[in-house]
């Protein structure tokens, strides 16, 4: 009997699904993980996505893998060779970008063509899923892609991002000719603040709204420069989601996240005004004034500058 163990169980595992794809190929009794039935098994598999997730409870004699555990295991051939019909997953792996915050680099190497949408989507459902990581860095491969969903008339959703650095009018006019939720791009530093804007105007201009924009906070930067992104998001109408750099918390992005990620508050409120109705403004001013609050690793750069000036000027307000 093979038991599967997803320490995330929210999220759908491919790699335990394509474990599973193999064994019941083969006629084994294939099972979730039950730790009271620990010694009825011959094999357990366990996996984990995210580094953060607590594995004090894995007993030794389970085979684990996945980037929660470490960037170097991988499947065997002969299980990774297997495509379950999960209406999402990857048609490229790797990227041609080196974010520093960012483990695809290291585990994933350069970009390359791995399939289409047919390895992953069971021929009926009307949505499908996309997890590349950087599906626009490989242009003709992207258009192939694209062919296949409007031809199968299907809703996509790029989950994992588009890179706005790469937009064109001709992508541009792509996107708008599919069926979507909605598209997703990134905004991690105010260093990419020229792209972000002619990112948004090609956007507009092929009518392409309410786009929604991954801001990556606890990371290098600040309270400030994290709200100077927000303001240029919201100010063109922009949705945006706080994604929180290895699940960092503290008063501030707390706050921010509850502001930002739900749009209606997003849009109707200043962040100030959101502090004021939730009766936080004190908490928050407390936490800002501290030096905690204005670390980061770009405190001596010209460009951070201007942020820096506005973090003395924020952090010495009274509540």
């Amino acid at each position: 009997m093979i038991a599967l163990w997803n320490l995330e169980p929210k999220c759908t595992n491919i790699a335990l699904e394509k474990i599973h794809m193999y064994y019941q190929q083969r006629g084994e009794s294939v099972v979730d993980y039950f730790p009271l039935e620990h010694h009825l098994y011959d094999k357990i598999y366990c996996s984990s996505l995210f580094d953060y997730t607590d594995k004090r409870q894995i007993p030794d004699n389970v085979i684990c893998g996945g980037t929660g555990f470490d960037l170097t295991t991988t499947l065997p051939y002969e299980i990774d060779a297997m495509k379950p019909k999960l209406n999402m997953g990857f048609t490229t792996r790797g990227c041609i970008r080196k974010c520093p915050f960012c483990v695809v680099p290291e585990k994933e190497g350069w970009i390359r063509e791995t399939g289409d949408i047919y390895d992953f989507w069971d021929g009926k459902s009307k949505e499908i899923v996309i997890l590349d990581n950087n599906i626009l860095a490989v242009k003709d491969h992207f258009k192939k892609i694209c062919r296949q969903i409007k031809k199968e008339k299907l809703l996509v959703d790029f989950n994992q991002g588009l890179d706005h650095r790469l937009l064109t009018n001709d992508i541009a006019d792509m996107l708008k000719s599919m069926r979507r939720k909605l598209y997703r791009f990134s905004f991690d530093s105010l260093k990419d603040e020229n792209s972000v804007r002619k990112a948004i105007d090609i956007l507009n201009k092929y009518e392409i709204k309410w786009s929604m924009w991954y801001v990556l906070t606890g990371y290098d930067t600040g309270p400030t420069e994290d709200l100077m992104r927000l303001e240029l998001l919201k100010v063109h109408k922009q949705r945006a989601y706080i994604q929180r750099y290895q699940g960092k918390t503290n008063p501030f992005l707390t706050e921010l996240s509850g502001w930002v990620n739900k749009s209606q508050l997003f849009m109707k409120y200043t962040f100030d005004s959101f502090l004021e109705t939730r009766g936080t403004k004190r908490k928050v001013n407390d936490f800002l004034r501290s030096d905690y609050a204005n670390q980061n690793k770009h405190a001596n750069t010209k460009e951070y500058s201007q942020a820096r000036e506005a973090g003395r000027a924020i952090t010495s307000r009274g509540s």
